[in-house]
């Protein structure tokens, strides 16, 4: 192995090691944590043995393992903006709702003059 699969190796088993750490004291395995767990794992596989990225790109037709990387991460990134600007419009939704309701019911009625209560 060379310098650059040992200092990944490292920064993968530390981010799997906190990942397991976690799911172990929630003493709940939601498919959330078991996904990240699963990331970890493969990218682990694929820095180990970085053959396996280039079999599985010409299984499916691409060339390169890195190009399959770079499509990977790509789709995977606007995913993930899609994911949170939608996340981050609904917050702001409710923070709307939130403050219209709390206008609305904290809103004082305008006193009454006496000249008013004359009619």
């Amino acid at each position: 192995m060379n310098l650059f699969q040992w200092a990944a190796l490292t920064f993968i088993g530390c981010s799997l090691l906190v990942e397991v750490v976690r799911a172990i004291s929630s003493r709940r395995l939601s498919w959330t944590k078991s996904f990240r767990i699963t990331i970890w794992l493969g990218a682990a596989i694929c820095v180990v043995t970085p053959g396996i990225v280039t079999r599985v790109a010409q299984t499916i037709g691409i060339g390169r393992g890195a190009d399959v990387l770079i499509y990977v991460v790509t789709l995977i990134f606007i995913a993930t903006t899609f994911y949170f600007y939608s996340r981050y419009t609904r917050l702001q939704r409710q923070i709307t709702d939130l403050t219209r309701y709390l206008a609305i019911h904290e809103a004082k009625h305008p006193e009454t003059s006496p000249a008013d209560c004359d009619h």
